[in-house]
């Protein structure tokens, strides 16, 4: 059976339209004292508020990672913010990109109440993901025996357990379970309930003792960079601010964190390099591909209606569409 998802299952967590001439005021001299009336300054509705981010910081107690929020900023024409990432030792944050800000915090939803916080509620705040980029791997786990993602109930069964939630059984059956959807029967509901109920525990239990997983995606191969000598790959994200849906239940699904190393195929020679060139030419500049992801599962994020697992990627496998090997990145 076919278990690759499709390249229409990927989809951008957040997008960003910078608005047009809201740049930041240039920043006082390091040697320049602020004057008065900067340090009396309270700030406005669109500035940061460093005195709501530390409030929301230090209400968040226990055990904490940073996380990688995404800020998502007006269209143009609309009214803007004065909220740009940047590094905020103060806060403990960090800018990772144009648009995107690190926090330490518990969970990806204390991140992002944090965020919003700090933000005075200027911006929207789009999801916050996990750095997984000191995430522990088992290398004593053979690639071989990662199981495949087939259903969403894997990944339900994986968020639940890893954010310490209760299982919604009755919800889960509602969506994965055929002979409970079937039935209106309160009586025949319960009676099956019980034993899905136990075989959702057992899953759990085992999903999580090992949490490692191959999901089976289809992506693309764009032309050559000499620059980087290397060819990248398209559709299939692993920075963080991309999803993959199940066919199932796309409101569950996987959002990959990985090295940069996994998100092109770097060619050992000149000579391999020129033959794969040919191919992507051949095929209308886009190669389709074939691309097992091998994913440690380590967090979780919940956007809308989303609920994903965060993954960090452990290895990848890329081939044809015949499945002869392209690459294989560790």
């Amino acid at each position: 059976m076919n278990h690759r998802i499709k390249p229409i299952a990927t989809i951008a967590l957040a997008s960003i339209a910078i608005v047009a001439g809201c740049s930041k005021k240039p920043a006082e001299s390091a040697n320049e004292a602020p004057s008065a009336s900067a340090q009396a300054r309270k700030p406005g509705p669109t500035d940061w508020n460093d005195e709501a981010g530390k409030a929301a910081i230090a209400a968040d107690a226990g055990s904490k990672k940073p996380y990688v929020c995404v800020f998502i900023y007006p269209d143009v024409g609309q009214r803007g913010t004065n909220v740009r990432a940047e590094d905020r030792p103060q806060l403990g944050m960090k800018k990772v990109s144009l648009n995107e800000e690190s926090v330490e915090a518990t969970t990806a939803e204390k991140a992002h109440a944090i965020m919003e916080s700090a933000t005075n509620h200027s911006l929207q705040i789009g999801p916050c993901t996990a750095d997984l980029s000191a995430a522990s791997i088992d290398k004593s786990i053979s690639l071989s025996s990662y199981p495949t993602v087939q259903s969403g109930l894997q990944v339900a069964l994986l968020y639940y357990g890893l954010n310490g939630a209760a299982l919604p059984v009755s919800d889960l059956a509602r969506d994965f379970n055929a002979d409970y959807r079937s039935t209106t029967d309160s009586f025949k509901q319960q009676d099956l309930i019980k034993g899905i109920q136990a075989q959702y525990e057992a899953q759990q239990k085992a999903e999580l003792a090992s949490p490692y997983f191959v999901v089976k995606a289809t992506a693309a191969l764009g032309h050559y960079n000499a620059e980087t000598k290397a060819f990248p790959i398209l559709n299939l994200g692993m920075d963080g601010n991309s999803r993959l849906g199940l066919p199932d239940a796309s409101f569950y699904g996987v959002v990959m964190r990985g090295d940069p190393k996994f998100q092109s195929v770097a060619p050992e020679t000149e000579e391999k390099a020129r033959a794969l060139e040919a191919k992507v030419a051949a095929a209308g500049d886009r190669l389709p591909i074939n691309v097992d992801v091998y994913f440690k599962a380590a967090d979780t994020v919940s956007y809308a209606a989303r609920k994903d697992i965060v993954a960090k990627v452990v290895a990848v496998r890329i081939a044809d569409q015949s499945e002869a090997l392209i690459a294989d990145i560790h």
